[in-house]
């Protein structure tokens, strides 16, 4: 995936990721996944960016703790779990083909 990033910016609290089109999977799947990543590892933002191909899809924090559910990110810390979770914030948020 390193080779379609074209671009990383901070906005203020929001990290934007420029890519290149055509992406090996679904735009809205690549935007979830990386907020959920991006979002964990940084509490001090708020929001992921990802635009490819002329479209921008901005996934909120408040949209990743839904997603999440109640076990929130402490969910992703076990790695037995961490990759159920991810698989159903990303069919919950991009669709069932996505995963």
């Amino acid at each position: 995936m390193k080779q379609l990033v074209e671009a990383v910016t901070l906005e203020g609290q929001t990290v934007r990721v420029n890519a290149r089109a055509p992406l090996p999977v679904a735009a809205k799947a690549l935007a979830i996944a990386a907020a959920i990543r991006v979002l964990d590892r940084y509490p001090a933002l708020d929001r992921l960016a990802l635009s490819v191909g002329g479209a921008d899809i901005t996934v909120t924090r408040q949209e990743v703790e839904q997603l999440l559910g109640p076990e929130g990110f402490s969910g992703l810390k076990d790695r037995d779990t961490a990759r159920e979770v991810l698989e159903r914030a990303i069919r919950e948020y991009a669709g069932e083909d996505s995963v």
